[in-house]
């Protein structure tokens, strides 16, 4: 049998679940979207339901199953398995690696076939909890694993490049129509936020981005604004609705595993936004005064809202500072807001366009205090 055909024979095993008797000696991962999904015979159960064969264990010995937890970052040692190990993953997100090759990344539904005597590791992802079952054949003389030394993971790079080395953006009218939008929900004007709202999706914006633009105000403007401004924007859905209007809905925001640790991505997008180091965003808020608020910030507002990614950072950053240019009297946040859109790579060109855009949306006065606060950036 040629390599060619072989590398067939395995690839239909994985799928149909046939044991193997020329097993490739490295690890193989079936991916749960490889798994051929059957609707259970309806002679044998009560209701509806479904089944799919996961690839067979190829065993050697008496097998000793296993239930395994990983807290966030945590993994195994470097280790061995004299008859080999088949794991399924049950909730999270893990990685796994073979010794020599890259590090690969499993999901939840995801099974992995690690042959005989092959160096490895595998545990938790870096934002995530994982579990998996683990299912070992055991050895004559009763051994199931040969421990070995510690992985030496890469360092996380911690300084992230400068500002000046951001990429120029060029402002669209889609991006421009949310400055409106978030000003005028910010400021409780809900008839000129209806008509904001048509002309957002006029040019180009989706249901699914405008709803997130409720979701993440909500976290400087307060749930009170926040619910306003997503029921005025059903009301508006119905009626365009009504007159046969039929708004693209968009892509909904992906979801990470169940046991993501947000306040450690947190922590890493608020390094990434404003251009500092791992350990310069890890200081606590205002000196550890008020940990609870701490929390909220890095878990919530920019781990957990900035994981929402139908809308783009920047995209986040443009309703940030249009709502709190419009609330007026939050110099401070609207300064580090107004820096973090420019370490995005909005330029004096660009940031004219948003400052022309909110004056036109609330006002002279309020638009000349975002352009003070921008010129005490440079």
């Amino acid at each position: 049998m040629t390599r060619n055909q072989i590398n067939a024979v395995l690839m239909m095993s994985a799928i149909s679940g046939t044991v193997l008797a020329e097993d490739k000696m490295e690890q193989q991962i079936t991916r749960a979207e490889q798994l051929d999904i059957q609707s259970a015979p309806s002679s044998n159960f009560s209701g509806k339901a479904n089944f799919a064969r996961y690839p067979v264990m190829p065993s050697q010995g008496d097998v000793a199953p296993a239930i395994v937890n990983f807290e966030v970052g945590t993994i195994t040692n470097w280790h061995t398995h004299p008859h080999g190990q088949y794991l399924i993953v049950t909730e999270g997100e893990g990685r796994t690696q073979e010794w020599g090759k890259p590090i690969q990344t499993i999901h939840k539904g995801d099974t992995l076939w690690c042959p005989p005597n092959v160096k490895h590791w595998h545990g938790a992802s870096e934002h995530s909890a994982m579990s998996h079952i683990a299912m070992t054949p055991v050895a004559t003389n009763g051994k199931s694993v040969t421990w070995l030394e510690k992985v030496d993971l890469p360092t996380q790079v911690k300084t992230l490049k400068a500002p000046e080395k951001a990429e120029t953006v060029q402002l669209s009218t889609k991006q421009l129509s949310l400055i409106p939008i978030a000003a005028f929900n910010a400021t409780g004007d809900l008839e000129k936020l209806k008509s904001a709202l048509t002309k957002g999706l006029e040019n180009g914006l989706t249901v699914n981005e405008i709803k997130q633009v409720f979701a993440h105000q909500y976290a400087y403007a307060g749930f009170p604004r926040a619910l306003n401004g997503i029921f005025t924007f059903k009301s508006l859905l119905e009626e365009r609705q009504k007159q046969g209007i039929q708004d693209i809905q968009g892509e909904l925001p992906s979801t990470l595993p169940r046991g993501t640790d947000y306040y450690q991505l947190g922590i890493e997008q608020l390094a990434d936004l404003n251009k500092t180091s791992i350990e310069e965003s890890s200081k606590p808020l205002v000196e550890n005064f008020s940990p609870t608020m701490d929390y909220a910030l890095k878990a919530h507002l920019f781990g957990y809202l900035f994981s929402q990614d139908n809308l783009t950072p920047l995209e986040r950053e443009i309703v940030v500072v249009s709502t709190l240019s419009a609330m007026g009297d939050v110099n401070a946040q609207l300064r580090s807001h107004l820096r973090i859109t420019r370490n995005l790579g909005v330029d004096t060109t660009q940031m004219q366009k948003i400052i022309s855009t909110l004056q036109q949306a609330v006002g002279r006065g309020l638009a000349d205090n975002a352009q003070d606060v921008l010129k005490q950036l440079q």
